[in-house]
């Protein structure tokens, strides 16, 4: 005959009956002591994402609402979505109870991000408009050279512009209203004589036009410009050209200061008479 199975060792086994108990085994017979069933540890929800996205991402639309601060929110917002998704994810698959959590930290972060985003655009526009002025501010703003037999101009006159004292004024500080006390004559101008409308002069500047952009178009060209003072001749002086006995004069840029970015032609009015005093404004002559 053969031998059954050998009865298992001495020790704790499930109660055979299905009692959610352990029966100790002394190797022969089930004894009467019993014990709990042993239970594995639950482990705990992996939550630590989940919140610090939403801290990352509160912190980060807090700074990016504060000027120059744009670059620190979006370091804030990009981990915040980083950690957010991580956080969503393995509350989708049951490791992490806190999901809504983890999804207002995605929130928050993208809002951080684009204010970010937002605070770069306006600190680059800025920047541009304030390089802007300052090349405005430094750009010559008047001609270099003259030509007596002019017959243009444009721009009205501005009030309150002529010098008080008479003296050599450089040609980049003339402006419209100023009056000179000679003659601006041909050739390359450095600075010239300005005196007070209010005293005798020889010249005043009534127009200045602005000569498109662009490489040094040539005094030819620059001259065609200068036809552009008879538009504003009529309306300062009271009269057309034509028939007035006042005449035009005017002064371009040079090469040299076109460079510089001098695009101004002045026009002047005088008379060939004689001097004048006070402005030739409505003279109607």
């Amino acid at each position: 005959m053969s031998e059954g199975p050998s009865p298992p060792p001495a020790g704790w086994y499930p109660d055979p009956s299905g009692a959610p108990v352990q029966r100790y085994w002394d190797g022969t017979a089930w004894t009467a002591g019993e014990a709990p069933m042993a239970t594995s540890p639950q482990q705990s929800p992996r939550n630590g994402l989940g919140i610090a996205a939403l801290v990352l991402g509160i912190i980060g639309v807090v700074v990016g609402i504060i000027p120059f601060f744009f670059w620190l929110a979006v370091i804030l917002g990009v981990i915040g979505l980083i950690f957010g998704f991580i956080g969503r994810g393995r509350a989708n698959r049951g490791e992490a109870t806190n999901g809504t959590m983890a999804l207002w930290g995605i929130i928050t972060s993208a809002v951080a991000v684009v204010l970010s985003i937002v605070g770069l655009v306006v600190l680059v526009g800025a920047f541009e408009e304030l390089e802007e002025d300052i090349s405005t501010s430094t750009e010559p703003s008047a001609a270099a050279t003259s030509d007596p037999a002019a017959e243009t101009s444009t721009p009205a006159q501005e009030e309150g512009s002529t010098p008080a004292e008479s003296g050599d004024v450089g040609v980049f500080d003339l402006e419209v209203g100023d009056c000179l006390g000679e003659e601006t004559g041909e050739g390359e101008i450095e600075s010239i004589e300005a005196a007070p409308c209010s005293e005798p002069h020889t010249e005043e500047i009534f127009a200045a036009l602005t000569v498109p952009d662009g490489d040094y178009p040539g005094q030819e060209a620059l001259d065609t410009e200068a036809e552009g003072c008879l538009e504003e001749f009529a309306e300062f002086v009271g009269m057309p050209y034509e028939e007035s006995i006042l005449e035009i004069n005017y002064m371009t840029p040079t090469e040299e200061s076109w460079g510089m970015g001098d695009r101004e032609l002045l026009c002047t009015v005088y008379d060939p008479e004689a001097e004048t005093t006070g402005t030739l404004q409505n003279a109607n002559r």
